[in-house]
């Protein structure tokens, strides 16, 4: 559990053993030995080898699955065209992008990178249809918030793009804490190395022209809250594509972010971090996530991006979803309305409970406010001021 003071976060180690929920798993063996080589300074052998022993192992599985799928699937996939109009789902983490994806991936309209593509991005064209065996080894629910999940269930493609770049990605501090600020240029790369942001591109689209090709050329439904900081780069690669961004009071973001280190990134690091190093990069990928969407936002032609937010997609669901399909554009409402009540509806959905959190003390309150007062003003959000 989190506790806090007047000077940040206090986080409880845990997880020391475990190798369940690992950012890396889905890494084959050389780009596995690259990255650990680049960053063998932020290993901790001592604490983690077992860490790293285990996703040898993987590493070593993944990349004889991985030669399977190139015999069986390089050429199809080198000729796989991607559609020309993905939509983007940006947001912060821990502003409901997940449920906002949750919903508008029951569309069949559309394709997206589930589970279990993100975790075998070398191998699931062919490896899918052997995901039984592998059921037992994810939890029912995520660990930070309690959501359903399971290898079929929407998840993010940039884990996908992290692993086969060798962590040329902002998601890399998972692993790296210790090494958080050289991963920062890969939120817009515009200031990356070329061949950084070449390599990004290269994997990112292999990557999309993959799922492609398992939705047989349906357009993409993609959801990285990275996204958020490259919009200028995506339009650069897909002019047309469109975006909905959703937003969420950055109090209840800021608590659940700190909730989400503390219950799942303990899972990952291969060096621990100190609380300073975790609350930085909490506070950091929240401003350049903001500052980047802001300054890109003018550049999305009109009509290709809606804007909602987490209170009104909570409170109103169906209506909301049903704007997103109207502003955008986007066939099939009457089709896709009753799905999306039915979702909704579920006894689990009703169910569900959002994690509660205690105030923030007041000095560390205002510290967040000062950080993240952009984004607050440009929203409209106000932070508590109990004591």
């Amino acid at each position: 559990m989190v506790t806090y003071t007047s000077a940040g976060p206090t986080f409880t180690p845990k997880h020391r053993w475990s190798t369940k929920n690992n950012a890396l798993c889905g890494i084959c063996l050389f780009a596995l030995l690259e990255l650990i080589w680049r960053y063998r300074q932020h290993v901790d052998w001592r604490r983690y080898w077992q860490r790293v022993v285990f996703l040898t192992l993987v590493a070593t599985f993944n990349s004889c699955l991985g030669l399977v799928e190139m015999v069986l699937y390089s050429k199809a996939v080198a000729k796989q065209p991607v559609h020309p109009r993905p939509i983007f789902i940006l947001g912060h983490p821990r502003t409901g992008t997940t449920l906002l994806h949750n919903l508008l991936s029951l569309d069949d309209e559309f394709g997206f990178c589930s589970t279990f593509c993100a975790g075998f991005p070398s191998s699931f064209l062919w490896f899918e249809r052997f995901q039984w065996m592998l059921a037992g080894m994810v939890d029912d629910t995520r660990p930070m918030d309690n959501m359903p999940l399971s290898l079929d269930v929407p998840q993010e493609d940039e884990l996908a793009v992290n692993v086969l770049t060798a962590g040329t990605s902002p998601y890399a501090p998972l692993t790296f804490m210790t090494a958080e600020p050289s991963f920062r240029p890969f939120f817009s790369f515009r200031e990356a190395p070329q061949a950084a942001t070449r390599r990004w591109i290269d994997a990112f689209l292999h990557v999309l022209r993959k799922l492609s090709y398992r939705a047989n050329g349906r357009r993409l439904l993609l959801k990285s809250p990275a996204h958020t900081g490259r919009v200028e780069l995506l339009l650069k690669l897909f002019p047309d594509a469109q975006f909905v961004y959703i937003h969420r009071e950055p109090e209840a973001v800021y608590l659940s972010a700190c909730h989400m280190a503390d219950t799942q990134y303990w899972f990952m690091y291969l060096k621990q971090p100190t609380d300073e190093q975790v609350h930085e990069f909490i506070l950091n990928q929240f401003e350049v996530l903001w500052h980047e969407y802001e300054v890109a936002r003018e550049l999305i032609p009109k009509g290709n991006l809606v804007e909602v937010a987490y209170s009104e997609l909570s409170a109103q669901p169906v209506q909301t979803i049903g704007r997103i399909y109207s502003t955008l554009g986007l066939p099939g409402w009457d089709r896709m309305r009753p799905k999306v009540e039915t979702s909704v509806n579920l006894p689990s959905a009703k169910r569900y409970q959002k994690n509660v959190f205690d105030p923030l003390p007041p000095s560390l309150r205002q510290k967040v406010a000062a950080r993240w007062a952009k984004y607050s003003e440009a929203w409209g959000y106000r932070w508590s001021k109990e004591d």
